[in-house]
């Protein structure tokens, strides 16, 4: 699917978000200089040619009273399916990846997965991990400081320090049901809340307050288009990672402010994995994906004044890419 100028911008609004009012897709042509038909025909248009993984909700997962983390093992090469296998049906494993770093290096684990769960039930299913992979040792890498968490494709995207720790109250049936009417893959209409707060109960005007309440404390990220970023050209997903002494603070808002970077991240480092500063680049070929690691690396020693260790891990085998759907059995 060919885009011009302006459906460029849509996809990249869209992807940003739609706004939280009565008509958000009038309301966000409006902005844009076009029709809301128009705007509604793009998405069915996306929708078409495969760019669109799903329309919804993107919620902070802690925020929800989940605790989520970045696992690494490292798996001999001929057991590598058979081990991904063993992981790839638990609900909560969203991503599923073999990466490999430019030289092989058998220190450096190759099987990257996230693992997600609610809080009361996420060591037992933590330890049912490690059973299920064992003898292979997993490292649990949870997100100490969230520099950019702003997946978005084709635009500059926002830089901003997040907290990691949540003070929200629990969900009570209510919240429940708002969540599981936004998290999937919704329908793309002009009265596009009107129907969803049909299916959690709720009038229009309380399921919008409720979710602007949600904005504005950090349990709703945003409600847009989620692209299906290999289908839209970026087959090459890297994870640039550096060893950065002492505080991260810099180091991780420098990396932040590049608009190649999509996601930053300090997580401790592992036995074998000394790296504790985590960038995320898409990009349209592992030549390029490498090219931009280079130059965010010589971005961070400029800003360090002196080069720290470095590796990137291309994502060589997708195992499993997914949305997380929340409040649902293991």
């Amino acid at each position: 699917m060919t885009l011009n100028s302006a459906e460029e911008r849509w996809l990249a609004e869209l992807q940003r978000g739609i706004p939280l009012c009565a008509r958000p897709f009038e309301a966000l042509a409006r902005e844009l200089d076009c029709a809301e038909a128009d705007l509604l025909d793009f998405v069915g248009r996306c929708r078409d040619a495969g760019l669109v993984r799903r329309f919804g909700a993107v919620f902070d997962t802690r925020r929800l009273g989940y605790r989520s983390v970045l696992c690494a093992a490292s798996v001999p090469p001929d057991a590598l399916d058979g081990a991904a296998a063993k992981v790839v049906p638990f609900r909560g494993v969203t991503h599923c990846y073999l990466r490999e770093p430019s030289e092989a290096s058998p220190s450096i684990p190759n099987l990257w997965f996230t693992l997600s769960y609610p809080a009361d039930v996420f060591d037992a299913m933590a330890d049912e991990i490690r059973a299920r992979l064992a003898p292979h040792a997993v490292a649990f890498l949870p997100a100490s400081r969230r520099y950019k968490v702003d997946v978005v494709f084709g635009a500059a995207t926002r830089a901003r320090d997040e907290n990691t720790e949540d003070d929200s109250a629990p969900l009570g049936a209510r919240d429940r049901a708002t969540v599981a009417a936004l998290q999937g893959d919704t329908e793309v209409r002009p009265d596009y809340f009107a129907v969803l707060a049909g299916q959690a109960g709720m009038k229009e005007w309380d399921l919008l307050s409720t979710l602007e309440l949600w904005r504005r404390r950090g349990r709703l990220k945003r409600i847009g288009l989620l692209l299906a970023h290999r289908t839209a050209g970026y087959v090459a997903n890297g994870m640039c990672c550096w060893h950065v002494e002492g505080d991260t603070t810099g180091a991780g808002r420098a990396l932040a402010a590049r608009d190649e970077v999509t996601h930053c991240y300090e997580r401790p480092p592992a036995e074998g994995f000394p790296y504790n500063l985590f960038a995320m680049v898409h990009a349209t070929s592992s030549e390029e994906a490498r090219a931009r690691h280079a130059d965010l690396h010589r971005a961070l020693a400029a800003e360090l004044g002196h080069e720290p260790a470095t590796v990137m891990l291309l994502s060589t085998k997708e195992y499993k890419k997914t949305s997380m759907t929340f409040f649902v059995g293991n």
